[in-house]
């Protein structure tokens, strides 16, 4: 759990919600819809966060030539290796 202060859904506003409708949309099909911590730690820095969602979307999720399943397999496989909790 982050020790830093974070901006919930329910009360941004602005850039931060659009960003958070953005995110919740992308994972609506796996049961989404609360906000990774990982992403929300920037949530006081809306610029911030949506420059590096930008930068991860161009690296994973279809960046590659290997498809979305592919990509996710490797993610997993590596979180896995490092004891990672997201």
């Amino acid at each position: 759990m982050a020790w830093v202060r974070m901006v919930g859904r329910e009360e941004a506003t602005g850039a931060l919600r659009a960003e958070y409708d953005r995110i919740a949309a992308q994972f609506a099909d796996r049961g989404g819809g609360a906000i990774p911590e990982i992403t929300a730690i920037l949530s006081l820095r809306p610029d911030l966060m949506i420059a590096r969602n930008r930068l991860s979307n161009s690296c994973t999720f279809g960046g590659s030539g290997l498809g979305r399943y592919r990509e996710e397999l490797i993610a997993t496989s590596i979180s896995a290796l490092l004891n990672c909790r997201f």
